[in-house]
């Protein structure tokens, strides 16, 4: 089954599929195949990895959907991809030692495979036709997410995952990036000072304005008194402004 999956994404442009990609937040009533399902998880099994320290849990109930994380209406799948100790400690002791492994370490290589194997799982959904929005506040909510998906100690949740068939009314545009030359460096970092920063800010929010995205999803966050005065309505309102009053008040 996998190797369908790869002749199909060979028949289609790589480049174009991960250009192309954008979060959806409204999807349709048609469901998803358990085949189609069973595909986009093989994927995410191919990616890369430092030990397999990530496992995925989902599910299609939507009384299981109705958790403090803002899962999106009508989303068809719900997953999450969790750090998974538990499986490697049962192997160790399966081979007869006992577990030592020093845990931060470990959790960061853990880390990297659940989000290695979550990009693999979006690529393939969006090669199978689906759309999906990640759910990035999930370890805030990792005590609700433990109780109702019944995880044990040693696993814990990483990102959330919405899927679904989008709806042709409600596509979002792709949204804008920094410019690549503040992000890619070659041979060594380049600190950026205080005009590439404006540079960088200017990408980003005239992007966002320009595709009006703060105003149609009216999701202005209010900045708290404590932090200074509230001087930005929707006109001025853009990225920047959204992503400091997010680091600071999270």
């Amino acid at each position: 089954m996998f190797f369908y999956w790869v002749k199909k994404m060979q028949s289609q442009d790589i480049f174009k599929i991960i250009n192309n990609r954008r979060s959806i937040r409204k999807f349709t009533e048609k469901p998803i195949s358990k085949e189609i399902l069973e595909k986009i998880l093989i994927a995410g099994q191919r990616a890369p990895f430092a030990f397999q320290g990530w496992s995925v849990v989902y599910t299609r109930k939507p009384e299981k959907m109705k958790l403090k994380i803002g899962v999106y209406p009508m989303t068809k799948v719900l997953m999450f991809f969790l750090l998974d100790l538990n499986i490697i400690e049962k192997i160790i002791n399966q081979r007869g030692y006992d577990y030592d492994a020093e845990d931060a370490n470990t959790m960061w290589l853990a880390i990297q495979d659940a989000t290695l194997a979550s990009e693999n799982v979006i690529l393939a959904a969006e090669a199978m036709g689906l759309g999906s929005v990640l759910l990035g506040a999930t370890p805030k909510r990792y005590e609700e997410i433990r109780e109702v998906f019944n995880l044990p100690t040693r696993v814990f949740p990483i990102v959330g995952l919405c899927l679904g068939y989008p709806d042709p009314e409600a596509l979002m545009e792709v949204r804008p990036r920094y410019p690549l030359k503040y992000m890619a460096f070659e041979d060594e970092y380049k600190d950026p000072n205080e005009e590439e920063i404006k540079e960088c800010m200017k990408a980003m929010d005239e992007g966002y304005k320009t595709q009006g995205y703060y105003i149609k999803n009216q999701a202005k966050i209010p900045l708290d008194e404590k932090f200074g005065e509230d001087k930005y309505d929707y006109d001025k309102y853009s990225w920047s402004e959204h992503d400091c009053i997010c680091q600071i008040t999270s």
